[in-house]
């Protein structure tokens, strides 16, 4: 469904490709987003100019985006309060945006409004009920279960039953009653869209993720970055093994010689396991200890390789465990302690 002349559709496509290399779930997103509002509209009996501004609208609903900094717009958390503020910005800059372009005019109140809640309590103008633009009152809805059913490193996807309940929660509230009764229908038969993910897919996507997650005194990732891998794995199989590193009596090592070479110790450390193990993949967890995943299994000497991890520090003493990840049945980090403590390490690859 296109609409577009072609310099109006080469502009689209400009925008749709850089906010692509700039935010990759963001283009996904808007795309999904216009196709569903087009759907949505095409069932509560709207006219085929109307389907199709909606889908136009839905195209570059977030076109204002492109203004908010990476630093938030990349950022794989949720948001603070001040960030949310800027976020909030960007209906108001796409409608600035599209102000630009006489062609795009038309587009410019949905995008504006498209974050409007039916009982008044949205933004950018608090606009209530009839007062808000019928076809924004269809993206926030479009809108809203795309966010849903994609899944996010901070936050799973909702199944599509799960979504749709959770837009008739807030029916008559967030959203236009009416819509959400539309919708609900139509939105049960899109199964092969809803299963999208905001996940890196290339390398430079993975560093930038990893920007985030990276721990500022060792540069290893932190275990937040570690629960994204342990709970894709089990679709991927992208790591095969995983061991967990223990250093101890790093208290009484900081109080004979100090915290900053402590700070060092810790440095160190990190920096030997990306040697010994081959792998870019060491996660800090727990403070003073390490987990290092490997696509393919490595064999360790495990007395050769505590030696070499703790030599040079007195008094430290490390412990290695293995797991194999095709058995590994944890999704966080933060159960790591629980498993160990109550666990034998899986033998499935030996340690010599």
């Amino acid at each position: 469904m296109n609409t577009f002349s072609v310099i109006e559709q080469e502009i689209v496509e400009m925008f749709t490709t850089i906010i692509e290399e700039k935010d990759a779930y963001t283009a996904g997103h808007s795309k999904r987003v216009a196709l569903y509002s087009s759907k949505i509209a095409e069932a509560m009996g709207c006219s085929e100019d109307e389907q199709n501004l909606v889908y136009q609208a839905g195209l570059l609903h977030d076109i204002g985006k492109l203004l908010t900094p990476e630093s938030i717009l990349l950022k794989p958390r949720k948001f603070n309060r001040t960030e949310y503020a800027i976020i909030k910005n960007h209906s108001i800059d796409g409608e600035k945006m599209l102000s630009f372009i006489s062609a795009f005019k038309p587009y410019m109140p949905l995008v504006r409004h498209h974050h409007e809640h039916y009982d008044g309590k949205g933004y950018p103008d608090g606009l209530k009920a009839e007062d808000i633009p019928f076809l924004s009152r269809i993206l926030s809805v479009a809108d809203a279960f795309d966010a849903m059913t994609t899944n996010r490193i901070y936050k799973p996807r909702k199944k599509i039953a799960s979504a749709i309940k959770e837009l008739q929660k807030f029916s008559g509230t967030q959203f236009d009653p009416l819509i959400v009764s539309a919708s609900a229908k139509i939105l049960n038969t899109y199964h092969e869209l809803a299963f999208v993910h905001q996940l890196p897919e290339t390398n430079v996507q993975e560093e930038r993720f990893a920007y985030f997650y990276k721990d500022p005194l060792t540069s290893a990732y932190s275990g937040e970055y570690l629960n994204y891998f342990l709970e894709n794995n089990h679709d991927t199989g992208r790591f095969a093994c995983c061991y967990f590193i223990q250093l101890h009596h790093i208290h009484q090592y900081n109080k004979d010689f100090g915290w900053k070479l402590g700070d060092k110790l810790l440095k160190e450390v990190a920096f030997r396991l990306k040697i010994l193990f081959h792998s870019s993949f060491i996660f800090r967890i727990f403070g003073d200890d390490f987990i290092v995943l490997n696509p393919l299994h490595v064999n360790v000497d495990e007395a050769q390789t505590r030696e070499k991890i703790g030599i040079g520090f007195n008094g430290i003493d490390v412990s290695i465990k293995h797991f194999a990840l095709k058995d590994f049945t944890l999704d966080t980090w933060e159960n790591f302690e629980h498993y160990i403590t109550h666990s034998q390490p899986l033998e499935a690859c030996n340690l010599h």
